[in-house]
């Protein structure tokens, strides 16, 4: 599993990389991702996620940015902006505000190697409360045989304010659960990876995105 190394990097402040026509439209969650947002069609799990965030996505608006490693910028359209940065190394940010809860959900992509990672993060007065994150392995070209995977996480705040890892399990393209796939050694180290948990913050996100949209 080398993606491991692209979401350390984007960790770190130096994005990932993306390249939009190398995998099949509907089987790459990514490239799903964007068609939904044309159609102002948020994903089924981000209004899910929202809805126990506590945040209403028919009458809140998004915000988007993105980032080649040198700081965020604003975008009106996502899939314009990803495309203008022009670079191997990228990151996308979509931001939801409803008074003091904020969800924010990162994709860390690195088609050189298939990798395509989606963070769900809920904030309540900047502190985090829980997190989702899968971690997917997308075939490179049409007509692989490798259909693909991903490693889905979830991180909940207990009552006594730790965030515990709640479920873990191995999903196809479309987030349907399945059996864990063979993996080599590297894959199954890179199964303990987890991204940071910190605030909000840490983002270091434009205020402009932090900004009540109702």
């Amino acid at each position: 599993m080398k993606h491991l190394l692209p979401v350390l990097a984007l960790l770190a402040g130096l994005g990932s990389s993306i390249c939009l026509g190398q995998a099949n439209q509907q089987s790459d969650p990514f490239n799903r991702y964007l068609s939904g947002i044309k159609a102002h069609q948020p994903e089924a799990a981000l209004v899910r996620f929202a809805q126990e965030c506590g945040i209403d996505t028919l009458i809140v608006q998004p915000r988007f940015a993105v980032s080649s490693g040198g700081g965020w910028t604003i975008v009106r359209n996502l899939a314009a902006g990803v495309h203008d940065l022009d670079s191997d190394f990228f990151t996308a940010a979509e931001v939801w505000v409803q008074g003091s809860q904020i969800v924010v959900e990162l994709w860390a992509n690195s088609d050189d190697v298939g990798s395509e990672v989606r963070y769900y993060d809920c904030f309540t007065n900047g502190r985090l409360v829980q997190a989702e994150v899968i971690n997917w392995d997308v075939p490179l070209k049409l007509g692989s045989q490798n259909a693909g995977w991903g490693y889905s996480r979830r991180w909940e705040r207990t009552e006594n304010g730790v965030l515990k890892d709640t479920n873990s399990q191995f999903v196809d393209v479309m987030e349907q659960p399945i059996t864990k796939p063979r993996l080599d050694a590297d894959g199954e180290k890179s199964l303990h990876w987890k991204p940071s948990l910190g605030p909000l913050k840490e983002l270091k996100l434009p205020s402009a995105l932090l900004r009540i949209t109702e």
